[in-house]
This record gives C-alpha cells, sequence and structure tokens, in this order.
C-alpha cells in the first residue's frame, strides 16, 4: 500500500470510529425512544448518505489538486500535445498539426508521460478523462 492509500484508510476509520461512538452516546441518552423506530433508521441513512457524500467530495478535490499540480509542470506545448491524445489523435496527424517532424512529437510525448507518471497514450486518456468529469 501507498502511503497515501494508508492515510486515506486512517481517516475512513477515524471518521466510521467517530459515526459509531456517536450513535452509541444517542443511544446512551435514549434518543431513539423519542423517536419512531423508522424515523431514528432515517436519521442515521441520511447521517451517513451525507458523511459518504463529503467524504466523495473531498477526495475528489485531493485528485484534481493533484491533478492540477502535475498538470502545471507542462510546458504550453506539452499541454496542447495533450489535449491532441485525449482527442485520439496519432502522431503523425499532431506532427502535421504542428508543423514539426513525428520524432519531436515523440520526445515531446515521451517527456509528457515522465512528467504525468504514466506510461502510454491510454493511461493517459484514462487518468486525465476520469478527472475532468
Amino acid at each position: 500500500m501507498t502511503s497515501l492509500s494508508i492515510k486515506n484508510s486512517v481517516k475512513i476509520g477515524v471518521v466510521t470510529a467517530t459515526v459509531i461512538l456517536v450513535f452509541e452516546i444517542s443511544n446512551l441518552l435514549l434518543i431513539y425512544k423519542y423517536f419512531r423506530f423508522d424515523y431514528y433508521l432515517t436519521a442515521v441513512a441520511l447521517i451517513f448518505l451525507v458523511a459518504g457524500f463529503l467524504l466523495s467530495k473531498l477526495q475528489l478535490q485531493k485528485i484534481s489538486q493533484i491533478t492540477v499540480s502535475k498538470l502545471s509542470g507542462l510546458t504550453n506545448k506539452e499541454l496542447d500535445i495533450l489535449e491532441l491524445i485525449i482527442d485520439g489523435k496519432t502522431n503523425k496527424e499532431i506532427a502535421a498539426q504542428n508543423f514539426v517532424e513525428v520524432s519531436t512529437i515523440k520526445t515531446h510525448i515521451n517527456n509528457l508521460y515522465a512528467k504525468l507518471g504514466v506510461n502510454n497514450r491510454r493511461e493517459v486518456v484514462n487518468k486525465y478523462k476520469k478527472h475532468a468529469c
């Protein structure tokens, strides 16, 4: 496991433990005796729904920050080539559009892969289309 996934696992564990403690304290205070059982279950479900929504939103923000920080290290030409790769253009089409040799495009693409930490076009497309949505 990477340190990022370990940190996320610890955070999820802490949140889960906190939620369990809150419900146990509510049981001690006998809150559920004042409400009908189905209302109590509805409140519990809503609390978990909101907690899941907030956790997913936080995780998406972290992913987009990582993506933006990686993209900020790219040159303007590399960003242009990245857009063309995502659009499905071949090296030959990208070279023709930029009025350069295919070998120049290959060099830019290799630099792009190294900066983004990917190995091929499929990884680039999958990674950045997911985060753009």
